[in-house]
């Protein structure tokens, strides 16, 4: 995970995408807003080392302007606006398929096991 500030209020989150804790900004809940997103994304780690993104926290606190390179700006909402996939996948709650039709196979062998166990009469 990378550390990420909020565009508009500057709180510290972790992932870009994810939403502020302070003031509930959700940069993945607005799919059409991919300027919004880039800006997410230029401000976190991946683009920013830790000093720079903490003083553009700082300012983003204090409610002074933060400049962005439009160039980059530019780059990131560009490949957002035509990437193929979502830009965050959503699991469904409680697990994968997969991983609920492990856990069944297991307890089902656990249940055959036992039966097989007692009937043996070990």
């Amino acid at each position: 995970m990378s550390l990420a500030v909020c565009v508009r209020c500057g709180n510290s989150k972790v992932g870009a995408f994810t939403p502020c804790s302070g003031c509930g900004l959700d940069p993945a809940a607005h799919g059409t807003e991919r300027e919004l997103q880039a800006r997410s994304v230029l401000l976190s780690d991946r683009y920013l080392p830790g000093g720079e993104l903490e003083a553009m926290g700082r300012k983003l606190r204090k409610g002074e302007p933060v400049t962005y390179d439009a160039g980059l700006l530019a780059q990131i909402t560009e490949e957002l606006r035509t990437q193929k996939l979502p830009i965050l996948p959503r699991i469904p709650a409680g697990g994968s398929v997969v991983l609920w039709t492990a856990v069944g196979a297991a307890l089902v062998l656990a249940v055959a096991l036992l039966l097989l166990w007692r009937l043996r009469g070990f």
